[in-house]
């Protein structure tokens, strides 16, 4: 006979064995594909055409599957039906949209991407130039599924002169009254796997224009992700900048909107052939970098897109009717100045005895 004190001790492990079945319907690995890129183009009959890139062992590579159909759900759904394992979304790392679709919009690729349960919204986003199917199937080595990720890993191949954007931010600026945004524009490349072709400027979710790879550097400081990268002062001289940020001074005026920004470059100088002093190579790069600046706002307002998302800046002096009509009336109406502040850190590259002791503004 059991003791009755024993009776709470059973009932609890008798609950516990109920729930450790719960796991009943999971694939063993060997049964699930888990692609890691999926390239995306509408057709000439406006039906997607999706292809996926996944990891294959066996191949030392990837092997690819694909669909065409009126929506992404139905093609990915056939691919499933073709195929001998389960297809696991939830791996997919790079999301690679055609140019014309870009121009045409990606906003119904977003809203999928971002609704479906099984896909992550951190993946990355890029627009393809050139011929789409040669980019998606481009290998250059055993792993190329690594190397698509890699590319745009801070902690890789990513360098500042190329933008990141990722399916939750799009899905927001898509949404957004104040903000519009940038994509990084891919070609095949030669002895890489992707070639950077500058970024492209997205108006809610058309592409209505690029940037080239220059202006990049304005549009990541903007977006507070610029983490230092190489410019070319002059033919004869290039600085390392170590560290940009960026100060904004709003105001609103009966005219509208007043924007005042000062960036901020700490560099240090990596070659001197010139022998330029460090004042001198400090105000040309000045120069430099506010010509860009000025040139990337007066394009991104011809084109009526807030990339920069300055509008952001203003949110909280407009009511919502002026809110919604920030890109189409204040935004253009923007009065704007963007001034630079260089400090030059030191000359250990060069052997040079002149030194700023304060920042060049």
């Amino acid at each position: 006979m059991i003791r009755r004190s024993f009776l709470p001790v059973i009932l609890l492990l008798s609950t516990l064995s109920a729930l450790l079945t719960g796991c009943w319907d999971t694939k063993d690995i060997n049964k699930r594909l888990m692609p890691v890129v999926m390239g995306i183009c509408k057709e000439k009959n406006q039906e997607y055409r999706i292809i996926l890139q996944i990891p294959s062992p066996q191949k030392q590579g990837s092997q690819y599957m694909e669909s065409s159909s009126a929506t992404i759900t139905n093609a990915i759904d056939n691919i499933r039906t073709n195929s001998e394992k389960g297809i696991d979304l939830l791996h997919i790392r790079l999301f690679l949209v055609c140019e014309k679709t870009a121009k045409e919009g990606i906003g119904d690729i977003i809203d999928y991407a971002v609704q479906a349960n099984d896909i992550s919204i951190k993946g990355l986003l890029a627009i393809v130039r050139g011929n789409f199917d040669e980019v998606i199937h481009h290998q250059i080595n055993a792993n190329p599924e690594l190397s698509s990720y890699d590319f745009f890993s801070e902690q890789a191949g990513w360098t500042p002169e190329s933008t990141i954007t990722r399916l939750w931010e799009a899905y927001r600026d898509i949404k957004s009254y104040t903000q519009d945004m940038s994509i990084p524009i891919l070609t095949k490349g030669t002895d890489t796997l992707y070639r950077f072709e500058g970024s492209s400027i997205m108006r809610v979710d058309n592409m209505v224009g690029e940037i080239s790879s220059d202006e990049v550097l304005i549009y990541n400081v903007f977006q507070e992700k610029y983490t230092g990268g190489t410019i070319e002062v002059a033919d004869q001289s290039s600085v390392k900048i170590k560290k940009a940020s960026i100060k904004h001074s709003v105001k609103w005026t009966a005219s509208g909107p007043q924007l005042k920004s000062r960036i901020l470059m700490k560099v240090e100088i990596l070659e001197n052939k010139n022998e330029e002093s460090e004042e001198q190579i400090a105000s040309k790069l000045k120069q430099t970098i506010e010509k860009r600046a000025n040139k990337l706002i007066t394009q991104l307002k011809k084109d009526r897109a807030d990339a920069l998302g300055i509008g952001q800046l203003f949110r909280r002096k407009m009511n919502e009717e002026q809110i919604k009509n920030w890109k189409q009336h204040w935004y253009l109406n923007l009065e704007n100045d963007i001034t630079v502040e260089i400090t030059i850190l030191n000359s250990i590259y060069l052997k040079s005895p002149n030194k700023i002791k304060k920042p060049v503004s």
